[in-house]
């Protein structure tokens, strides 16, 4: 079952418990949220890759040892 309305504002969506589990749907969520939220931001594409990229790498700073230990 997939359903969905749309009005001038909102678009309804109504499906199966099937077709996304729970961490999926929050992921959706989370995914237009951050759409919204860029699309009222002054960030240019090239300013989010760089920050993208930025928070990669720094994640990777705080991790690698963690990953390269279990592999070592």
């Amino acid at each position: 079952m997939l359903n969905y309305q749309t009005t001038d504002d909102t678009v309804n969506l109504k499906f199966s418990k099937e077709y996304l589990s729970s961490p999926e749907v929050i992921k959706l969520i989370e995914t237009l949220r951050i759409r919204e939220l860029l699309s009222t931001s002054q960030l240019c594409a090239d300013d989010v890759m760089k920050l993208d990229d930025e928070l990669k790498e720094n994640w990777w700073q705080a991790h690698k040892d963690d990953f390269l230990g279990k592999i070592q």
